[in-house]
């Protein structure tokens, strides 16, 4: 299936939903949609491709700063990009966050498969796209917790390997 404009749409409210729900049951706080940014900010990335009728990749992005709030209220010790830890607690956030979108999008018609979680450790990282590949950052709460929804109008991305 092709990724037109209004399957985009669909799917985007869709992670809206599931983030938001997700990232209030992490924070033990109530994090809502914020709006969609240009700019980002980040010290670690956590990346997982969804592949099906539909194909695209999510990256949650955090700072120092969301992983000391997430450490601690998730876990109850407080963590930064520097923590042993730290591959870890980000892939589990990466799997929990993103971990209902699969669900999500049976709701409106939609079936995906996740792949695990890659994340990845530095400033200010960002993906390099094809020209063809939509893409946009959306923030939670009010300390901006960014995920980057990117998709694709081809079958050339996201292929599973060996196909």
């Amino acid at each position: 299936m092709e990724l037109d404009t209004q399957t985009l749409k669909k799917i985007i409210e869709q992670v809206k939903t599931s983030v938001s729900r997700k990232l209030s049951s992490i924070c033990q706080e109530d994090i809502k949609f914020e709006g969609i940014r240009k700019d980002f900010n980040n010290d670690l990335v956590g990346i997982v491709s969804f592949i099906g009728d539909v194909s695209f990749i999510l990256l949650i992005m955090l700072t120092d700063e969301h992983i000391k709030k997430i450490s601690t209220s998730f876990v109850g010790v407080e963590m930064d990009s520097n923590s042993e830890e730290i591959g870890d607690l980000t892939s589990e956030i990466a799997n929990i966050v993103f971990g209902d979108i699969d669900m999500d999008l049976k709701a409106i018609n939609l079936k995906t498969e996740r792949s695990l979680p890659t994340i990845l450790k530095g400033k200010d990282m960002q993906p390099v796209l094809r020209k063809k590949a939509p893409s946009i950052i959306l923030a939670f709460g009010q300390d901006d917790i960014l995920v980057e929804l990117i998709g694709t109008t081809d079958d050339t991305l996201h292929k599973k390997p060996g196909s």
